[in-house]
């Protein structure tokens, strides 16, 4: 017999990357499940392509906007990753059978559904890098280097050694990152030459994702890009706090290399 589940995701990318672990196991091991997701709008790119989901609900604001849809839909179980006031009060109108599962903990309640987690860890697919995005003579091959990192954090290299690395790369990067980071992007391109294409504060999510789903290798800093990265199971680069030289050095090396033997 059919199980549908719908998810529900809270307003975290990490948290919607890591489920995407639990949506995969649910479709696969679940005899004829059918599984849902709901998403914030300017969050679902994080879930457009994944392959194991059968539809995707979005809200602008909140989730009673779904309510009337969902209720006509009839899902069998709700998953809840959120657990928030505004997603509580969307269950209780919704009035179907609902797991809560603690942030951090997506496997708690699967037990029920003789489901289990199998390793591989989340998963990302992007939509196909549109040529239009970039110049030319970079569809031939490219890095990434992207400058996002996480607030507490913060890069834990100094932008002249971010530049040093693009410098001694000596390979096409697009470097990526927020409008904050416009001014670090440009100084790179100006330190490289063509070699470089600023993109911060100019794509969407989406359109960025592509363009790392596009890219030979990426280089970057502990934020949601490394985790999308990861998903991709793309060949990365974490630089992680060894601000010396060598180490530098080394991150160069390793970004020349993924141009040897490729197309």
């Amino acid at each position: 017999m059919e199980a549908r589940f719908i998810i529900l995701h809270p307003d975290d990318p990490a948290q919607i990357l890591a489920a995407t672990a639990l949506i995969r196991c649910l479709k696969t091991q679940v005899e004829e499940a059918s599984v849902y997701s709901v998403v914030r709008k300017n969050l679902r790119w994080l879930l457009d392509s994944n392959p194991n989901l059968d539809d995707l609900f979005v809200y602008q604001e909140k989730p009673d906007e779904l309510l009337d849809m969902l209720r006509d839909f009839q899902p069998d179980y709700v998953i809840d990753l959120d657990g928030s006031r505004d997603i509580r009060r969307f269950k209780g109108k919704l009035k179907v059978l609902d797991f809560t599962l603690r942030r951090g903990d997506i496997w708690g309640t699967c037990s029920l559904f003789d489901v289990h987690d199998d390793g591989l860890g989340s998963e990302f697919i992007p939509q196909p890098t549109d040529p239009e995005l970039l110049p030319s003579d970079f569809m031939s091959g490219y890095l990434v280097l992207s400058l996002d990192t996480s607030v507490k954090r913060g890069r834990l290299l100094t932008d002249d050694q971010i530049i040093e690395i693009a410098v001694m790369t000596e390979k096409p990067i697009v470097v990526t990152g927020s409008a904050a980071n416009r001014v670090l992007a440009d100084r790179i391109s100006q330190s490289t030459g063509c070699a470089v294409f600023p993109t911060c504060g100019d794509l969407t999510p989406a359109q960025t994702a592509s363009i790392f789903g596009g890219a030979r290798g990426a280089i970057v800093f502990e934020s949601i890009w490394s985790q999308v990265a990861s998903a991709m199971r793309m060949e990365t680069r974490l630089i992680t706090g060894n601000n010396n030289h060598s180490n530098i050095e080394e991150v160069a090396l390793w970004a020349r290399t993924q141009f040897n033997f490729k197309p």
